[in-house]
């Protein structure tokens, strides 16, 4: 290989781990701004994987948009969602995969309750048509605490590795 090629290689893949970033960006402001179709797609058409613990399984970017829809899209939850520490690993020109630290905070107005979660996204991703794309992402939960506010002060309602149990997302 050629030290031109080499130089538009490396070019290509920083333009990639960009895109990535922008990406995961992008959906994590979607999240936050209750926008289920700009969440939808970020993850790649077809067969995919979404592993949200407790929340579901979810195997198409529209399952996944409906839950979110019903539960999260709501003008009584307020959410922020912080990605961090990006772990991007290129497999091949087509496919990558990522570690994404994320802090997150829900305000529920209509339950009065404040939930702090730590999770570990494994995400993996691929090029279609041009733009990469979450193809499978796993949540693995850190650190969960979810409080109620209802009685004038904060009490912690659970303190443990998730909010399974406390917090549901049935209909």
């Amino acid at each position: 290989m050629g030290e031109l090629e080499e130089l538009r290689r490396r070019v290509q893949r920083l333009e990639d781990t960009e895109a990535i970033r922008r990406l995961k960006a992008r959906y994590l402001n979607a999240c936050d701004s209750q926008d289920p179709e700009g969440a939808k797609n970020c993850f790649a058409e077809g067969e995919v994987v979404i592993d949200m613990g407790h929340v579901g399984v979810f195997n198409s970017r529209e399952g996944f948009a409906e839950i979110y829809r019903t539960f999260g899209c709501q003008p009584f939850i307020l959410d922020m969602h912080h990605g961090a520490n990006p772990e991007i690993e290129f497999l091949d020109d087509e496919h990558a995969r990522a570690l994404w630290a994320l802090e997150y905070r829900n305000f529920n107005l209509q339950a009065k309750t404040v939930t702090f979660v730590s999770l570990i996204y494994h995400d993996e991703y691929v090029r279609q048509r041009g733009q990469w794309k979450i193809s499978k992402s796993r949540s693995e939960f850190k650190t969960a605490l979810h409080c109620s506010y209802a009685a004038g002060a904060l009490e912690a309602q659970l303190a443990a590795r998730s909010v399974a149990g406390a917090v549901s997302y049935e209909k």
